[in-house]
């Protein structure tokens, strides 16, 4: 469904710069199903895929797409390509990250392919929790 025909739009989203947004709203949360997301500040939410080209991502959960640039302030990422942009905090499940800045955040799973890493938490499979690395995670 396109944004300016949703009931009870948050704000946030119809301030947003869009391109052909497929999007929904269910039980009072944003759901992103496809299109362009140009710039404008996620505050909530699940996006399930399409792709996102600037912004802010404040809090929600990255089912799938792919991620040009932006900043990352908290969330949970469960899979897709990561271009480029700044990870500040949350969790990264899977997915590809090909360039960025990590500042903090908790990495389980993934291919990492570029980028700076400064701090953060890596899942250690032998150990079964999670360890405090200042170095980038090493592909499996």
């Amino acid at each position: 469904m396109k944004i300016e025909e949703l009931e009870n739009a948050p704000q946030w989203l119809l301030d947003a710069e869009t391109k052909n947004a497929d999007v929904e709203i269910i039980d009072g949360i944003v759901h992103w199903y496809d299109g362009i997301w140009e710039y404008g500040d996620w505050k909530d939410g699940s996006w399930y895929g399409g792709i996102w080209r600037g912004g802010g991502w404040e809090n929600g959960t990255w089912k799938n797409g792919v991620w040009e640039y932006g900043i990352w302030e908290s969330g949970d990422w469960e899979k897709g390509v990561w271009f480029n942009g700044e990870w500040n905090r949350g969790t990264w499940l899977d997915g590809y990250w090909l360039n960025g800045v990590w500042k903090d955040g908790y990495w389980f799973k993934g291919s990492w392919h570029g980028g700076k890493w400064e701090k953060g938490y890596k899942w250690e499979r032998h150990k079964t929790r999670l360890v405090p690395s200042d170095t980038q995670p090493v592909n499996d």
